[in-house]
């Protein structure tokens, strides 16, 4: 490895010493940082005598040589991926520093092939100036060394670029195939529920699809590479280093074609059981709205139920009732006052009644009273007593029913039993109907 590395070194000397009398300005930093990550890597150790410096600041040409060498030597399965960035922000910035000259190389190239022409032409002349030959000779080979270490530093550089971004495209489709991973255990945790969250399916649909995005992506990077790797294999054939390079990039890319394939797949599967678990969803979803809507419906019989069972009445009301007497026969009057919901459905009813021939012989009375009610009918009894005007006091059972004709107004009709304190133990049977309004 050390002969490795000063092989290397030298190589790189030998192959820019006629680059130092070039005007070619600095590298950028992003160049010179992404060489300092190799030399960092132990790849470029220095001169044979262990010491480490430039004879002068690094040049543009020398950065690039430097560099896709130094990829060559070392390869890209040990680097980073945060390594593999910096280093492509290198060789990008390389390949800018480099493109005035790039466009200047066809002019090189011209001025090269004059001087050949000029030398051919000088050799074939007789009684040429020995000295001027040997000079041109000398301008002719240093131009030819210019070019040749420009074209090189061009094409190591733009097979150092393909190699980084087969690199970093094996990085990405790892990242891609950890998602894919991830999506696969959030989807299982799903199925396992008995209902899953829609948001949560939504995101997972939508997940599903900008990983889709990216495997078409990553595809579509892939054979664009490839593509441009076939282009540029012509071009580097007498540059081993820069073939290597390239070869690395080509066999890098043609492996990740099965994974790509199998993630797609994955994908699809993934897809398909996404697909299924909405259907699910929906189907979950179609039974809880006939659920929601059948529980609905009990609600609103329930709730009618309710309204005819425990209808809504004024509890307050004031009632007129006819009879007629079952000793004399005549005809009585009833008038009362009730109040029947003081607790819940118990009440008190506080009444007067009289014959319409004498008003002034009646009796009055108070009841406890119960109702019950459904819908526009009330039923009620009540247990109380009273007093006759006049004669002895009495006991009374009560029972009746109303009708609500309107809101507030109801006919009902009621009897009574009465049991008076007398020496006779005498009772009193009367069967009223009336009108009663609730205020």
């Amino acid at each position: 490895m050390k002969q490795l590395r000063y092989l290397l070194v030298l190589s790189l000397v030998g192959g820019t010493l006629s680059l130092s009398q070039s005007q070619d300005a600095p590298p950028s930093p992003w160049a010179e940082e992404a060489v300092r990550i190799l030399v960092a890597k132990g790849v470029f150790i220095g001169y044979p005598d262990g010491s480490f410096r430039w004879r002068e600041p690094m040049t543009r040409q020398e950065a690039a040589l430097a560099l896709y060498r130094l990829l060559a030597a070392y390869g890209l399965d040990r680097l980073s991926p945060e390594e593999v960035d910096r280093l492509l922000k290198g060789v990008e910035a390389l390949q800018k520093d480099l493109e005035a000259q790039a466009q200047s190389l066809a002019a090189l190239k011209g001025e090269k092939e004059a001087l050949e022409a000029r030398v051919r032409e000088l050799e074939a002349k007789p009684g040429a100036d020995p000295e001027a030959l040997e000079a041109l000779r000398k301008e002719k080979d240093d131009l030819a060394r210019r070019v040749q270490a420009l074209e090189e530093a061009l094409k190591g550089l733009e097979a150092a670029q393909k190699a980084l971004e087969a690199k970093r495209l094996e990085e990405n489709l790892k990242g891609t195939e950890a998602s894919l991973k991830a999506l696969e255990e959030r989807l299982k945790a799903l199925e396992a529920r008995p209902q899953a969250d829609p948001k949560e399916v939504e995101a997972l649909r939508r997940a599903q699809e900008e990983l889709k995005g990216r495997l078409e992506a990553l595809e579509k990077a892939r054979s664009a590479q490839e593509e441009a790797l076939r282009r540029l294999e012509e071009a580097l054939k007498d540059l081993p280093e820069a073939t290597r390079l390239a070869q690395e990039a080509q066999d890098r890319l043609q492996a990740l074609e099965p994974r790509l394939q199998r993630a797609e797949e994955g994908l699809e599967a993934l897809e398909n059981r996404v697909r299924s678990l909405e259907e699910r969803l929906k189907a979950l979803e179609a039974a809880q709205a006939q659920d929601q809507a059948r529980l609905k419906a009990l609600e609103e019989e329930v709730a009618a139920l309710k309204r005819a069972l425990t209808p809504s009445r004024l509890p307050l009301h004031l009632g007129l009732a006819l009879y007629q007497g079952d000793v004399q026969r005549d005809w009585h009057g009833r008038l009362f006052l009730g109040h029947d919901a003081l607790i819940g459905p118990l009440g008190l009813r506080l009444a007067y009644e009289a014959p319409f021939a004498e008003p002034a012989q009646g009796l009055a009375s108070l009841d406890l009273t119960f109702r019950a009610s459904y819908g526009d009918l009330d039923g009620y009894f009540g247990v109380g007593g009273g007093l006759y005007l006049g004669g002895p006091s009495f006991g009374q059972l009560l029972v009746g029913a109303g009708f609500r004709l309107v809101p507030h107004l109801s006919l009902f009709l009621e009897g009574h039993q009465r049991y008076l304190f007398d020496s006779q133990a005498s009772q009193r049977s009367t069967i009223a109907f009336g009108l009663a309004l609730r205020l």
